[in-house]
């Protein structure tokens, strides 16, 4: 892919991340602390388009650039999504593509969300109870996780299909 294209597909990834994030946050959630990840579609496009470096970056930039517009960078809310969004990444940059589908990435990208969070919460609260959610947290992951890699198929194909439009003689 040319210098210029994958500059500017990363910096829409990025603007489409943000804003999924911030929209995201004008759904009504069942609990404060879940959400749908809608903008982990975006991590996993990046991810199967770019690699796992240019998904982390995506994160990051989301992460920072979401909290900073919505005010509340460098606060615990910022720590939650950091810490969930990266290690979301890394795992799903680490689980094997020929072995997962975008889908099965997701439930695991969504699981390692989830788990990060309740690892800092732990740490922070200092009470061990807050484990017993574990469960709900990882079943709601499963569900989201499905929902997202499903999106995320759809995207990539449609990518393929432009891609095959704009490349071919």
């Amino acid at each position: 892919m040319d210098r210029n294209i994958r500059i500017a597909t990363l910096a829409l990834f990025i603007a489409m991340a943000v804003a999924l994030h911030w929209i995201e946050s004008f759904i009504p959630r069942p609990a404060p602390f879940l959400r749908f990840g809608l903008a982990n579609i975006l991590t996993l496009c990046t991810l199967y388009t770019f690699g796992g470096l240019w998904a982390l970056f995506v994160v990051i930039s989301r992460v920072v650039i979401g909290s900073a517009l919505a005010g509340s960078i460098f606060s615990p809310v910022f720590a939650f999504s950091l810490s969930g969004g990266v290690a979301a990444a890394v795992v799903m940059w680490a689980m094997p593509k020929t072995l997962f589908s975008p889908i099965g990435v997701s439930v695991g990208g969504a699981a390692a969300h989830m788990s990060a969070q309740l690892a800092l919460a732990v740490l922070l609260v200092a009470h061990m109870s807050l484990t017993h959610i574990l469960p709900i947290f990882l079943l709601v992951s499963v569900i989201t996780g499905v929902v997202n890699g499903y999106c995320v198929v759809i995207v990539l194909d449609v990518m393929k299909g432009r891609q095959r439009r704009f490349t071919s003689p």
